[in-house]
């Protein structure tokens, strides 16, 4: 909270065992007051308006309230009436509001925006479990403690009502107010949460997310437009939007809410995206070259059981050596017009075959020696080259791509299998002009060509740049600069406040991007009110007193005769205004070292009674002038005041030697001297 102020005219000294001792503010609701009891400190509200016959609804729900969790909110300590209007007792929170502290020091973003979501919807889940509905949470109602945000004003809900209808104010602050608080449905905790989600936006971007301008176009925006994020981003950005929903069923709970900023919601999300890698590496695109793998897992997801394409894999009968055959030609599928003949499996054969011809140890047992050996091993490496050209280069060149062919003088590759084995080419592998070769069916050359796509790109951050900044800003990312509206607010002049679309939003490359700029905060119309009103209403408008300066006028003391800048000035929010007040009388004018008739002349002018005084000096140059003033020039001497001047006079001339001098009388020399 602010310094306490002095108690003004008309304040209480004193509610129920408290002594108030300074005003800590005043709002819609009530005033707040520094109060002490037994040493303690204490802040409490006198709402502005009695309860009627409310009284016992209130006190039931300060009950309520006094059991708040108070880890983060300012406790309620206690309760009372005085003159029929209530008063709540509650912690001293020692910080300022975040309304204040955003106009001060700018909008919150990264960690700290992150903390003070999760302060502030714990404190709200703590005060609905307690079964309160806040009704009125806003940034006023968040005080940042040296611990930490506390929320406060909870547990006035009937009091509010009451003393709102007694009073003619309204229960709740338009810019954070609820769908169903403004058509009067009935009020529940979702409109808490919506309240919260308005907070939340103030905090990102000093201002809220259906603005802040007059009552009735704000209350439309909030019932019909969709809310202004601003530089909300992430996880904290989508949540903020479910609880600004339009609908009280859409939106989260408090606990839920509470959950969802913790991280502690997994409904809906799939298995495979709670475990290793987390979900932002499962949502990478693909590597160019794919791993290899088994069978199982190569498929790809989009292509239908018939169509998979064959993979060599481990000898289930666990041969010498970890020798590999391909799958039976029953299992599995070959392409169309493929002639590789399958190779039979003799019972409790474990060495692959090629065609029908007999196998490797058969030979060798036969006496035939290395060459068929030698002849055998490259038919299968042949085969397994057939293989990788089939298969495994197809599926990493991607489903459209073709891929020059290695060959041996630009001929067709074939296996060369033992002269007992029929020569095979699959017709994967033939050519179908110099240097290429073709996969599958080919594409007609009447196809109609591929459309491209427009370029997208994403709209750069442009909150809290110049206006200028961010037109160039777009224009590097191949945007345009759309419509660029106005808006007070207590950023500096010209600073970007929002962007249409958002920031972050992915949009074709010429898009145009509106802007909303601060105007700054335009400097009210203070002349004529006393000093300390207008020093208030300098406050109140998010600008701050400047230099007093004082002058002699006709008007009251203390009454404002300008400011500097000048009303309607558009300023920075918290820039100083100087004043300058009134101070009533004359202004005495300088008149030192003017012909004496002249001096008093114009000081009569002035509204002035002169008084003059002669004084004899050598110089008769100075003779007939005035020497002293007894009011200093620019004093303001009230109405008929007397100043004295004292004129200078020459000497005169004395005696000869040896005769007496001439008696003198208080006018002059004796006649006939």
């Amino acid at each position: 909270m602010p310094t306490a102020q002095p108690l003004r005219t008309g304040d209480p000294q004193r509610l129920g065992e408290y002594v108030l001792s300074g005003r800590l503010g005043e709002g819609g609701q009530g005033a707040v007051f520094l109060g002490s009891r037994g040493g303690e400190t204490y802040a409490v509200k006198l709402l502005h308006g009695p309860v009627g016959d409310e009284r016992a609804a209130f006190l039931r729900e300060v009950e309520l309230a006094k059991h708040v969790a108070r880890f983060c909110t300012a406790q309620v300590i206690d309760a009372g009436f005085d003159e029929g209007r209530p008063y709540i007792v509650s912690e001293y929170v020692d910080g300022p509001s975040l309304a204040r502290e955003v106009a001060l020091t700018g909008p919150r973003q990264g960690g700290a925006l992150e903390r003070l979501a999760v302060s502030t919807a714990t404190a709200l889940a703590a005060i609905h479990r307690a079964g309160i509905v806040h009704r009125d949470f806003k940034p006023q109602n968040v005080l940042l403690g040296s611990d930490g945000p506390r929320v406060i004003d909870f547990g006035l809900a009937k009091a509010l009502d009451a003393a709102a209808t007694v009073s003619g104010r309204g229960v709740g602050t338009p810019a954070y107010m609820a769908p169903e608080q403004i058509t009067a449905s009935a009020v529940t905790g979702a409109a808490d949460v919506f309240s919260w989600g308005a907070t939340m936006c103030f905090a990102a971007n000093a201002t809220a997310p259906f603005g802040q301008d007059s009552v009735a176009p704000v209350l439309h925006r909030i019932l019909t437009a969709p809310p202004e994020l601003g530089r909300l981003d992430g996880r904290l950005r989508t949540l903020v939007a479910a609880c600004l929903d339009k609908d009280a069923r859409n939106r989260p709970g408090s606990r839920e809410l509470l959950f969802e900023l913790l991280g502690e919601s997994t409904e809906g999300v799939p298995p495979e995206v709670l475990r290793s890698p987390p979900p932002h590496i499962l949502r990478a695109p693909p590597p160019l070259i794919p791993e290899q793998r088994s069978p199982e897992t190569h498929r790809s997801g989009d292509e239908p059981p018939g169509t998979w394409s064959p993979m060599a894999e481990p000898e289930a009968t666990g041969a010498a050596g970890g020798a590999y055959r391909l799958p039976p030609a029953a299992s599995v599928p070959r392409p169309a017009g493929d002639h590789l003949p399958a190779a039979p499996e003799p019972d409790g054969g474990t060495a692959p075959r090629l065609g029908t011809g007999p196998t490797v140890e058969e030979d060798l047992a036969r006496g035939r020696g290395w060459p068929r050996a030698a002849i055998a091993v490259c038919a299968a490496l042949l085969a397994t080259a057939a293989v990788l050209l089939v298969v495994i280069i197809p599926t990493m060149a991607g489903n459209d791509a073709d891929t020059p062919a290695p060959q041996a003088g630009g001929g067709p590759l074939t296996s060369q299998p033992p002269t007992s084995a029929p020569t095979t080419q699959p017709p994967a592998t033939r050519n179908t002009g110099p240097g290429r070769r073709s996969r599958g069916p080919q594409a007609s050359a009447t196809d109609p060509p591929t459309v491209a796509r427009p370029a997208t790109v994403a709209i750069p951050s442009l909150i809290g740049m110049d206006k200028a900044a961010a037109t160039k800003a777009l224009k590097r990312a191949g945007l345009t600069t759309g419509a660029i509206t106005e808006r007070d607010a207590p950023q500096r002049i010209g600073q970007v406040l929002t962007a249409r679309p958002a920031p972050g939003t992915v949009v074709n490359q010429g898009t145009k991007v509106s802007l909303q700029v601060s105007a700054g905060l335009p400097v009210p119309e203070l002349t004529g009110m006393q000093r300390k009103a207008a020093q208030a209403a300098l406050t109140g408008a998010g600008l701050s007193p400047g230099a007093v300066t004082r002058s002699c006028s006709e008007q009251p003391d203390g009454q404002v005769l300008a400011t500097r800048p000048e009303a309607g000035s558009r300023v920075q929010g918290g820039a100083p205004v100087a004043l300058t007040v009134a101070r009533n009388g004359t202004r005495v004018p300088s008149v030192v070292g003017r012909a004496r008739e002249d001096a008093r002349a114009a000081l009569v002018a002035a509204g002035l009674a002169v008084q003059v005084k002669e004084q004899m000096v050598e110089d008769e140059s100075r003779a007939g002038t005035v020497l002293a003033q007894s009011l200093s020039p620019g004093t303001c001497a009230g109405a008929a005041a007397q100043i004295t001047i004292t004129a200078g006079v020459a000497p005169q001339p004395g005696p000869d030697p040896g005769e007496s001098p001439p008696a003198q009388t208080p006018t002059g020399p004796i006649a006939g001297d």
